[in-house]
């Protein structure tokens, strides 16, 4: 039955990464309407376990993006983004589509770093924080890039659902 509400996720991960890339925001018309539509068809299509199961999904997703939301790494539509997919995906899905979404915003950071000729700078900063150190002093209010991580939950979603799809 789950197999039916992953109909949704193309869609919403296009619109998101689209829109994202575009004007670096994700709206909430969007991943609000999936969080509902995502509990709603859960509940149709398979009763309170399959609505359970997305709410647990929902939540799961949420509250690991919910610290760096807050810390300013993450954007609020990042957020929600992940929280509308678990409730898409469910439980125990939701933990590979973290920890897929993880590794493909790890690689594209790096190639952001690499394209934009920032390597040196972040993986300098990046063993000064290993270590304890603090990195090099900002430039004014100079804002650091970022990269649309809306982008990483896409590949990562789409990577952890062909897999456990085809059984790869």
């Amino acid at each position: 039955m789950r197999e039916s509400l992953l109909i949704l996720l193309p869609p919403l991960l296009f619109v998101a990464t689209y829109t994202e890339i575009k004007s670096r925001t994700i709206p909430n018309w969007l991943t609000l309407g999936a969080i509902i539509c995502a509990l709603l068809a859960s509940f149709a299509l398979g009763g309170t376990d399959m609505f359970m199961n997305s709410l647990l999904g929902l939540v799961i997703g949420g509250a690991v993006f919910l610290p760096f939301c807050l810390a300013g790494v993450l954007g609020g539509g990042d957020f929600k983004l992940m929280a509308a997919v678990g409730a898409l995906v469910g439980t125990p899905s939701i933990w590979w589509v973290l920890y897929y979404t993880v590794i493909s915003g790890g690689v594209i950071a790096i190639m952001y770093a690499v394209w934009n000729g920032h390597i040196l700078t972040t993986s300098a900063n990046f063993f000064r924080m290993l270590i304890g150190r603090k990195g090099t002093p900002s430039h004014g209010l100079k804002k650091q890039p970022t990269i649309p991580y809306g982008l990483a939950i896409a590949i990562g979603t789409l990577w952890a659902v062909i897999i456990s799809t085809t059984g790869a």
